[in-house]
């Protein structure tokens, strides 16, 4: 096994903050491996004085350049208050064009532009500077690590900066066995799901970088300006700290007819649109099963029939998504997820190929009108489906969360109860929590059963969660942490029960 590459960024300065700023205009950290690459690419330009690269570090940079760096870095803070500056931008030419035409009085500070300075915070423990270190595996490269540090270490030495120029580091390379980190380091590796999106090089980024440069340069030819278009050489790639929790795989269907327009079904009977996509999933099951599973998989996993023995229960989970988002919105069911747990993503998408286009099949009747029962329609994720899937400190539940038993109307029992469904669904992040027999979102209705004259009220509910309490919940994820979706809660949480979705 090879070592890796790990380059190493110190910050200097006596209050070590990161400007850097990513996609959008936004305030970045960790920096993204294309800002360490490109600080690298010029300190190694900058050292040839105007010549080419020497073929070893143009060698090296290409072998870098598709390598997925895992980066370890120190925490940091966005500052909340920042400043801002009124600086000249590159027009400095129309104020001495001025004074070429006999205009003394035109000035630099006409053309200055605003720039608003929100760093982020790293940060130190005691006297030590923080520092970012950026590890490149190199099993998978047929260079020999030891000659590819001697070509890159003297342009690694020569970077002054990461981020804005007044961001300035010494960077140094060395080889190493482990990716270890220090107590206040988060150590952030490409991921499928959840993080947060960083520019990441990719095949192509060298010479795209390069020939970007040069069209820097002649920009300006003959008095004819050309601008210079941004880099598109480059991917988007995930990276999640070890810290992050996970999102659960999940899968989106609208519920069509034949004429291409939306079913709507009432979200007091969203259990029925869960028992009906859970039957389909069971029947695709049973007629073709994913390879290597037991015998018992689809009764167990699929329809969700818990063995009384099972330590670890896993399933499905069928969620019906009523409609929100905007205070006049119909709150009617129009789109249904199947969600798996974590790591099942092979089993889910098995699932997903097979029902695309499946029609319903109502139990009684027709519960669809004359249109008929609608089929599943898979889509990516829409407005609606990203209240429920989104990364959020808040979350709500939309519809009752059922709590394993019978709190007696003691809040101190509740609260046991809240604890005990939380744990039972995976909740294990540290969170704050509120409950009422009604929702934050307004159009949901209330977790009571009756009406003041004793007639039923609310969502339909499975037989045999009658005799349970049922709440609405508030929860605060603590130190600001942002959970991913989907998040259900509670006893019915595979039927639609217990759905949350982001609070803004």
């Amino acid at each position: 096994m090879k070592p890796s590459l790990c380059i190493s960024f110190r910050f200097i300065q006596p209050y070590p903050l990161f400007h850097g700023r990513g996609d959008g205009n936004k305030p970045e950290w960790p920096p993204s491996p294309l800002r360490a690459f490109q600080a690298l690419l010029n300190a190694a330009c900058l050292r040839t004085r105007g010549k080419p690269l020497p073929a070893e570090v143009r060698s090296v940079l290409q072998v870098m350049e598709v390598l997925r760096p895992t980066v370890i870095a120190p925490r940091a803070t966005l500052s909340t208050i920042g400043h801002r500056a009124y600086v000249p931008h590159n027009q400095a030419d129309l104020v001495t064009a001025a004074w070429d035409r006999g205009s003394p009085d035109a000035s630099i500070a006409s053309h200055r532009v605003e720039k608003d300075h929100r760093p982020h915070h790293i940060e130190t423990i005691g006297d030590e500077l923080p520092t970012i270190h950026y590890v490149y595996p190199l099993d998978a490269t047929n260079v020999d690590p030891a000659e590819l540090l001697q070509a890159i270490r003297p342009a690694v030495r020569s970077i002054h900066c990461l981020g804005w120029g007044i961001d300035q580091v010494i960077a140094d390379a060395t080889l190493v066995e482990s990716t270890s980190h220090g107590v206040t380091d988060e150590r952030w590796a490409p991921t499928p799901r959840g993080g947060k999106r960083l520019r990441v090089h990719r095949n192509g980024s060298l010479d795209a970088l390069t020939a970007r440069h040069g069209q820097f340069l002649s920009r300006l030819v003959s008095g004819d300006w050309t601008p210079v278009p941004p880099l598109t050489a480059m991917d988007h790639v995930r990276y999640r700290r070890d810290s992050d929790p996970i999102p659960r795989p999940n899968v989106i269907f609208e519920l069509r007819h034949d004429d291409g327009s939306f079913c709507r079904y009432s979200q007091r009977k969203l259990m029925h649109i869960a028992g009906m996509v859970r039957h389909l999933a069971k029947e695709a099951m049973l007629q073709s099963s994913p390879p290597d599973v037991a015998k018992d998989w689809v009764e167990r996993y699929v329809a969700g029939h818990r063995n009384k023995d099972a330590q670890d229960h896993r399933q499905f989970s069928y969620l019906p998504l009523p409609s929100i988002g905007h205070e006049h919105t119909d709150p009617a069911v129009r789109r249904v997820m199947i969600a798996a747990p974590v790591g099942d993503d092979a089993w889910l998408e098995y699932l997903a190929r097979r029902l695309m286009g499946k029609q319903l099949k109502p139990e009684k009747g027709n519960q669809f009108g004359d249109q008929g029962p609608p089929a599943l329609v898979r889509v990516r994720p829409d407005k609606v489906a990203r209240r429920y899937t989104a990364e959020a400190n808040r979350w709500a539940s939309v519809t009752p969360i059922i709590l394993p038993g019978h709190d007696d109307r003691k809040p101190a029992k509740t609260r046991k109860l809240i604890e005990k469904a939380l744990a039972e669904s995976g909740i294990d992040q540290p969170c704050e929590f509120d409950w009422s027999a009604f929702s934050r979102f307004r159009k949901s209705f209330s977790a009571h059963k009756y009406d003041k004259e004793k007639r039923h009220q609310g969502f339909i509910r499975p037989d045999h969660l009658l005799t349970q309490t049922a709440i609405h919940l508030t929860l605060r994820f603590t130190h600001d942490l942002k959970v991913p979706g989907p998040i259900a809660i509670g006893a019915g949480r595979h039927c639609g029960f217990g759905l949350m979705a982001a609070l803004p």
